[in-house]
């Protein structure tokens, strides 16, 4: 378990984890969802042609559409019998059947595979051995084909029988947003969870009157209702096990729904309509391209690594970050990023875990001041089970001190975990305050200039400017090559005017390539009025391989010190390679 006592040690050795400024654009983004509200979905399984002569007429009657799961290999039976492994007695819809649901009723269409079978078990009847894990694969793969092929990019996945487990969920996770089966009876709680969507089935028996009370639960408790239903027919059997539902019981509880939602009660959306999303995402490399880079870092490298063997999710699956438990706890800390403490924010994280004897894959956001100081934190949540799902939850600031963030993903020591993170989001809900602008007090940050305007070194044969795209991903072409030689070389910035009275924030990007000993260490010349040297402060330095963002705080010594540069030391004899740039130094 996270505590403070064991945090502060922790923190005190990430001062280099970088602050990432919140652009006025990204002040201005939107959410879909952003707070708890009542919404209602219509859905229907298998691809059943009754969709388009009896559902989709009867839900535009009051302005509503749904959502059709369809099985592929289905499509286009139009007599019955026939061979579908859903139900062989029925009739299907054809491709342009579907394209009109989607096209004029404004349905959305989503995956139920290619065949319909079941995805994790097998059934005496209907599939007496379970499917080889070959063939989960194509069934997924292939269904979303299909449905491409035919101008349709489904995003939303249903499993048949609602018959899944965890292997099978991150195989969905790769191709589709969401996940929703058959037997996970419920109501879906805001922010939700995207592969374990609760539902409402709706068959014969099941009384208009039951139906409404789903309704009127989601409105109290400002859930999500996602109502099952398969065939819809005039003359619907009453066997549950048939899976049909009345068209004038349909139209009640769509009649229903109307009432609600003109009175503000209620919203009907799609699937994919009801999750929660951002349309800016505050943490960068939330897809593990990069590895663990781009302000991500770990205090255990060999435990937690950047993984390209396809274990992540939709959109990007090949990267992620794998997670192996250890003899001691492990942490990822993403960056740190800027915090707006009257707004709330919403993080999402694709977790995979696949293995787990004991502990947890905990969650735990890291609180710091205006100057970077770590000054409170809050636990989350976590997983202590076997499980794949889009792990979501909300975040606001513990008080308004806090004005930086940073996310800790921790794996308990001796737990027997191996898990795997993709996909991190961090958005804002409610309207954040835009930034102050800053002006970064250093010229040539990004050494488009070379080593010149102020920028010196006592070493020019081994400190070098390089324009091979090596440098910052913010502007990568030009930067500083820093090669160790057998004794201390050193790079200095032009002097910047300081004010004693104030405090400020440097940051600034490295990656070390190579490394066999020693460090790159960060160091503050100070001077007076009159430009001598009168003191100076050690800041950091950095061992680990790999890329990322140096960031500190600097307050200068004393009343005497008018001017500061910053000196950066690469340790003789260390067998460093580096790649120095972007560097910025900002007044709090």
């Amino acid at each position: 378990m996270i505590t403070l006592a064991n945090l502060k040690p922790l923190l005190a050795s990430l001062v280099f984890a970088f602050v990432i400024i919140i652009t006025p654009a990204s002040a201005a983004a939107t959410a879909s969802n952003p707070t708890p509200a009542a919404k209602v979905s219509f859905t229907f399984d298998d691809g059943y042609r009754s969709a388009i002569n009896s559902a989709a007429p009867t839900l535009a009657k009051y302005g509503l559409s749904g959502t059709e799961y369809v099985v592929t290999r289905c499509v286009g039976m139009v007599t019955a019998p026939n061979s579908c492994q859903a139900d062989n007695d029925k009739t299907y819809l054809t491709w342009n059947q579907i394209s009109q649901l989607k096209n004029t009723y404004g349905w959305e269409i989503g995956s139920h595979t290619v065949s319909h079978p079941y995805l994790a078990t097998s059934d005496p009847d209907d599939q007496p051995l379970p499917i080889p894990f070959s063939q989960v694969i194509q069934e997924l793969a292939q269904s979303k084909a299909a449905l491409a092929a035919n101008g349709i990019d489904a995003t939303a996945f249903a499993s048949p029988y609602g018959d899944y487990n965890a292997p099978v969920l991150a195989e969905i996770a790769k191709y589709y947003t969401s996940q929703r089966g058959f037997a996970d009876v419920g109501y879906n709680t805001w922010p939700n969870s995207d592969y374990y969507l609760k539902v409402q089935q709706v068959q014969r028996p099941v009384s208009v009157a039951t139906v409404k009370s789903y309704i009127d639960n989601a409105i109290a408790n400002k859930q999500w209702l996602v109502l099952v239903f398969h065939d819809i027919k005039t003359n619907a059997s009453s066997n549950p096990l048939d899976y049909e539902y009345r068209t004038r019981d349909l139209d009640q509880i769509a009649a229903y729904v109307k009432t609600k939602r003109t009175a503000g009660l209620i919203q009907p959306v799609n699937v994919s309509q009801g999750l929660v999303a951002g349309d800016v995402n505050l943490l960068s490399n939330p897809s593990f391209n990069s590895g663990i880079s781009g302000g991500w870092s770990t205090d255990s490298p060999s435990l937690i690594t950047a993984n390209g063997l396809n274990n992540g999710s939709y959109p990007d699956p090949t990267n992620s970050i794998k997670f192996t438990a250890g003899s001691k706890n492990a942490h990822l800390f993403s960056p740190k990023v800027a915090i707006d403490p009257n707004a709330s924010y919403v993080l999402k994280n694709f977790l995979s875990v696949q293995s787990l004897i004991a502990g947890e894959v905990n969650f735990y956001i890291d609180e710091y001041d205006g100057n970077g100081n770590w000054i409170s934190g809050q636990y989350k949540v976590a997983e202590r089970t076997v499980f794949v799902e889009e792990l979501n939850f909300t975040y606001k600031a513990s008080s308004s001190a806090v004005k930086q963030a940073a996310l800790q993903i921790g794996v308990t020591a001796n737990s027997g975990i191996t898990a795997y993170l993709d996909n991190a989001q961090w958005f804002p809900v409610t309207a954040v305050a835009p930034p102050p602008v800053q002006t970064n007090l250093v010229p040539n940050g990004t050494f488009d200039s070379g080593i010149s305007t102020g920028w010196r070194t006592d070493n020019p044969s081994t400190i070098t400017t390089d324009g091979g795209s090596n440098g910052s991903p913010a502007n990568p072409i030009n930067s500083v090559k820093l090669v160790a030689t057998t004794a201390n070389s050193h790079l200095f910035s032009p002097l910047v005017s300081v004010d004693s009275t104030k405090s400020y924030s440097l940051a600034s990007y490295l990656n070390i390539v190579a490394r066999s000993g020693g460090e790159v260490g960060f160091y503050i010349d100070e001077y007076d009025a009159a430009g001598n040297w009168i003191s100076g402060q050690w800041k950091t330095g950095v061992t680990l391989l790999g890329s990322r963002d140096v960031g500190f705080t600097y307050t200068p010594s004393s009343a005497s010190v008018k001017g500061a540069s910053l000196q950066v030391i690469v340790t003789g004899g260390s067998g460093i390679t580096a790649y120095f740039d972007h560097v910025r130094w900002y007044q709090n």
